[in-house]
């Protein structure tokens, strides 16, 4: 799919290289610069791996002059560059866009970093939680239990790391058409508050917090016997009559507002109803019935369910073979890179 575009990757830890992971599995070239300690991720074997397989590596001293040049003669043979640098690191390296197009006038140059290159935040350090907590997500996500809850899910690397490749893979097409590179500056902040669309067009508009999702009966999680199941009825009469029927419940002619008035009631009815169901019979009685729902698997359940898909292949390292989570879409006519192997230190 991406056979032909060459990438070099200046970035650690997880957004650059993930970023660039999707390129690779679509087929793109991807050459990883390394300082001469190596990636720091390297010390934690299974996340390089995954992060890192189908790359090249090759070891650069950036701060170095012969570094910077041998970096340059590189940069006069790609298409793309990602870096991940603290916004100013770069220029001072001498490896920042302007340094770069230079030599490359088509480059593509795309800089990933924690809130922008122009932000006044710009020089605090910071991690996937301290983003989410600035763009008011862990309120968002603390909302049903009335308080800031601790996120155990980094939406604001994986958001930065998507918009990152979508943006490279659209300035790609222009490139190709037009011979034009850019500068693209992607950040965690905006990547994450662009990730929750539904909150954003509420809250921006002045209609306040999304009641759809906390307020209302039929969306939630419940206990049954052994585990717990989810279900996912927003508006829609068709589901919530299944389900009242289902759970021979008088609810069933309730419009979507008079649901969320009595959500305490109406949620501490079904629960009695689930409660002392397993999870297998509540699954059988739901699927049947029509209804939006999901069981609360642990990982290693979801996996089972999408290895048959078959987007988990697996990467070599250090002659371990570790499991990984591919590129999850399929094409008519491209196969995705699903397994193969991460680069040791400088490994061309």
């Amino acid at each position: 799919m991406l056979e032909g575009m060459r990438v070099l990757e200046l970035a650690q830890f997880y957004i650059g290289p993930f970023c660039t992971q999707i390129l690779s599995d679509l087929g793109a070239e991807v050459i990883k610069v390394e300082p001469p300690f190596g990636e720091p991720l390297r010390f934690y074997d299974v996340l390089f791996a995954v992060f890192n397989r189908n790359k090249k590596s090759v070891v650069i001293d950036l701060k170095k002059e012969k570094g910077k040049e041998r970096f340059l003669e590189l940069v006069k043979e790609v298409d793309v560059v990602v870096e991940g640098f603290r916004p100013g690191v770069a220029r001072k390296l001498g490896v920042d866009y302007d340094s770069v197009r230079k030599v490359n006038s088509s480059i593509i140059y795309c800089s990933v970093s924690g809130f922008g290159q122009d932000s006044e935040f710009r020089d605090i350090p910071v991690h996937d939680i301290n983003v989410l907590s600035f763009a008011g997500i862990c309120r968002v996500t603390g909302l049903r239990v009335g308080r800031p809850e601790d996120p155990n899910v980094q939406l604001s690397d994986f958001a930065a790391a998507v918009y990152a490749a979508i943006s490279i893979l659209a300035a790609y097409v222009r490139k190709l058409r037009t011979g034009e590179g850019t500068y693209i500056d992607v950040n965690m902040l905006d990547s994450a508050f662009a990730a929750i669309p539904v909150h954003t067009a509420h809250i921006l508009n002045g209609l306040g917090d999304v009641r759809d999702f906390i307020r209302n009966p039929g969306y939630g999680i419940y206990r049954t016997r052994d585990s717990y199941i989810s279900l996912g009825i927003l508006g829609e009469p068709h589901f919530w009559r299944n389900l009242c029927k289902a759970l021979e419940l008088d609810f069933g002619d309730l419009g979507y507002r008079e649901r969320m008035e009595r959500y305490e009631e109406i949620r501490n009815a079904i629960q009695d109803r689930l409660k002392d169901m397993s999870t297998r019979e509540v699954f059988e009685l739901l699927k049947a019935a029509n209804v939006p729902f999901g069981v609360v698997n642990s990982v290693e359940e979801g996996a089972k369910i999408v290895e048959k898909r078959g987007i988990i292949g697996r990467v070599e390292y250090k002659g371990k073979f570790y499991r990984c989570v591919s590129f999850p879409v399929k094409f008519s006519n491209y196969v995705v890179r699903r397994a193969g192997k991460a680069p040791r230190l400088g490994e061309g």
